[in-house]
């Protein structure tokens, strides 16, 4: 059942629109599924040495606890009013967990996809809060209208803005965009963003989600690569059978 929380207003739909994120600071996420959450993030970066410990795969270490986050009212209930009432979870893209300690992290702005092929929406749920002090994201408001360039780098992913000339003008507007522990920041996977440095003595555990309308021309979707959160995976291509 969706909560009034969930619901997005029209002003809040179109600011996502207009500008290419939104914050959620109370999206009314239980605190026992917060605290479960943190607890597979923080297990499983406890094994690695890096200070900025990132879990990929999260949610195949851990399906049921995973699952019930990524398919919460709360989320969905936001996601569909952005996305469309079938929407998916993308398993190969995001799908992790980070903590920043102390010192972790030098900015660089960058995109999480090329071009808006299927489209990536973003959501990041922070355990801890968000300041500019441990790392918040900053974001370049209205940066997915900007020309999309291509990507230079042998393994793919996204764009690094300061690797292409035509974005220079853009770097220096970024604005941090502060979150409270339990709230999420939405955005559009063609925003330019970046994690800020985390110059408090205390870390900033999150997990990084991503989320896609669900393809309605793909015959043959993967399901090792996508789950459905709301409604359904259809096919409306007019190659049917008659």
């Amino acid at each position: 059942m969706l909560t009034k929380q969930s619901m997005l207003t029209e002003q809040q739909a179109r600011h996502f629109r207009d500008l290419g994120y939104l914050r959620l600071p109370d999206p009314g996420l239980p605190r026992d599924l917060l605290d479960d959450v943190a607890g597979v993030v923080r297990a499983r970066a406890a094994r690695l040495p890096a200070r900025q410990a990132k879990v990929y795969r999260l949610y195949q270490h851990d399906r049921a606890v995973l699952h019930r986050l990524v398919a919460h009212p709360a989320l969905t209930g936001a996601l569909t009013a952005l996305l469309g009432p079938n929407v998916v979870y993308v398993l190969n893209r995001h799908n992790q967990g980070s903590v920043n300690a102390p010192g972790a992290q030098e900015p660089r702005l960058h995109r999480d996809i090329l071009q808006p092929t299927r489209g990536l929406l973003t959501a990041v749920l922070y355990f801890e809060d968000a300041a500019i002090e441990t790392g918040c994201t900053w974001i370049v408001p209205g940066s997915h209208r900007a020309p999309y360039v291509g990507v230079p780098q042998p393994d793919g992913g996204g764009t690094w803005m300061d690797e292409h000339p035509e974005l220079a003008d853009l770097i220096d507007q970024a604005v941090p965009v502060p979150v409270p522990a339990g709230g999420i920041l939405l955005f559009d996977g063609t925003v330019f963003h970046t994690v800020g440095p985390n110059t408090s003595a205390t870390t900033r555990t999150s997990v990084v989600l991503g989320y896609r309308s669900a393809d309605e021309l793909d015959a043959h979707p993967d399901p090792d690569r996508q789950v459905v959160v709301a409604g359904s995976q259809l096919y409306r291509g007019n190659d049917r059978p008659n």
